[in-house]
């Protein structure tokens, strides 16, 4: 019996399953990605002035951390490039933003088109429905930019909120959600039009913060679980106002 042929094999194997697994990592992250731009993203050229640009803001105090310890980093590591981080205080805001053309082509061909999000009538693409983990990566997204966490009178645990003005975008959430077992409320449209929707039955809460989580740092500080504390008053209208306030 060759060992060393044997070695070579099993350390090719090896090699592979490692290959695999950073490949699928990738994929998840990119998924996360779609999701983040979705929520938070924006893509504009002007071929005639040439003039490429991605941008993602956030708020300044809410997203900061999220913004340099994970989105950065994550933008850096799948697209090979540097990204430009800003602060507008002005505005509370902050920016993460790209003018390299290869960065938009990578992010147009991961099914986010060019220009405004509503007008565009966007959604979740369809490569992220052949795989629950993609799925999962990318409503982790999705709600870590444009969701919110707030408790409700009665209850000692988070509901876990989405908002989104497109309707192609809720509804391709909601089919999300239901492939991943979730049920959630029905969409509601608020005094601004926005519409809402949340997870506020327990098992889901639950279910969301173990399948799911938050990498927003903003949100697991203000996620929780089914515990006694006790909640102040308030109630469902104060988290909705919570919500339209951020």
């Amino acid at each position: 019996m060759n060992l060393r042929k044997v070695y070579q094999i099993n350390q090719y194997k090896i090699y592979q399953i490692i290959l695999v697994n950073d490949l699928t990592n990738r994929k998840e992250e990119l998924a996360e990605l779609v999701g983040i731009i979705l929520g938070d993203g924006s893509l504009y050229i002007n071929k005639k002035y040439k003039i490429y640009q991605f941008v993602i803001t956030g708020h300044i105090q809410h997203d900061r951390e999220y913004f340099e310890t994970f989105i950065l980093p994550m933008l850096e590591r799948n697209f090979g490039k540097k990204f430009k981080f800003k602060f507008a205080r002005k505005t509370n805001g902050i920016r993460i933003r790209s003018q390299n053309k290869s960065v938009i082509k990578k992010i147009v061909e991961l099914g986010i088109p060019i220009g405004n999000k509503l007008k565009n009538n966007v959604r979740i693409p369809d490569w992220i429905f052949s795989d629950k983990k993609l799925l999962r990566a990318c409503i982790r997204g999705l709600i870590d930019t444009d969701g919110f966490v707030a408790n409700i009178t009665g209850r000692n645990y988070s509901y876990i909120w989405f908002s989104s003005q497109i309707s192609a975008l809720q509804e391709s959430f909601s089919k999300a959600m239901n492939i991943l077992g979730f049920k959630t409320s029905k969409w509601r449209v608020r005094d601004n039009s926005t519409s809402q929707i949340f997870i506020g039955a327990k098992a889901m809460i639950e279910k969301y913060s173990e399948e799911i989580s938050f990498n927003n740092p903003y949100h697991k500080q203000r996620f929780m679980l089914p515990s006694s504390s006790p909640v102040k008053d308030g109630g469902l209208s104060i988290a909705l106002e919570s919500f339209d306030k951020r």
